[in-house]
């Protein structure tokens, strides 16, 4: 994904707009794919209760997902999603500490 539209006509004989800081990510840019992960897997996390409520729902172009070493509190989970049909199938692959894992 781009992260800067400046709205700068592109020219015929050069790179589309020299900006010099381009390559430096927006913090913005850098943060969305941690939105969205949680969103597609629909992750609430309450690290004082010990508790992560997981609704997934991947969409088709994603049929699988792996998370690893996802910290909630003092606890280290990792989480596997797969697509069985329309349904999102979930399970914990390593838990390390206390935390409940549920749907609800």
């Amino acid at each position: 994904m781009p992260e800067l539209f400046a709205g700068i006509e592109r020219q015929d004989d050069s790179f589309p707009v020299p900006y010099p800081d381009a390559n430096i990510p927006q913090a913005w840019a850098a943060g969305s794919i941690f939105l969205l992960i949680r969103t597609i897997l629909g992750l609430k996390a309450d690290a004082s209760k010990q508790q992560l409520k997981v609704q997934p729902n991947l969409p088709d172009c994603l049929p699988d997902l792996e998370l690893t070493n996802l910290s909630v509190g003092d606890a280290t989970v990792g989480l596997r999603f797969w697509r069985n049909g329309e349904q999102t199938q979930w399970e914990v692959t390593h838990l390390d500490g206390e935390l409940e894992v549920s749907t609800t």
